[in-house]
């Protein structure tokens, strides 16, 4: 049997993860990033968040580029 193995059925899914090929605390990161992803599909943003987003992260990087770079 393969460690990952996948079936599709007409309404869903199944995967099955041997549990032997990975870590418990893999399995849980790995569920809450899939619940998290399903999430942002549902979020019906329009472009405007990513200019938001770059404004976020350039004033993030202002406030704490001495942090990286050591000016």
């Amino acid at each position: 049997m393969n460690a990952i193995n996948i079936q599709n059925q007409p309404d869903r899914y199944v995967i099955s993860i041997d549990k032997n090929s990975v870590s418990s605390e893999f399995m849980i990161d790995l569920l809450e990033r899939l619940q998290l992803e399903q999430l942002a599909q549902k979020i019906d943003f329009d472009d405007s968040i990513l200019e938001i987003g770059q404004e976020i992260n350039a004033t993030w990087w202002q406030q704490n580029k001495q942090r990286f770079i050591g000016e």
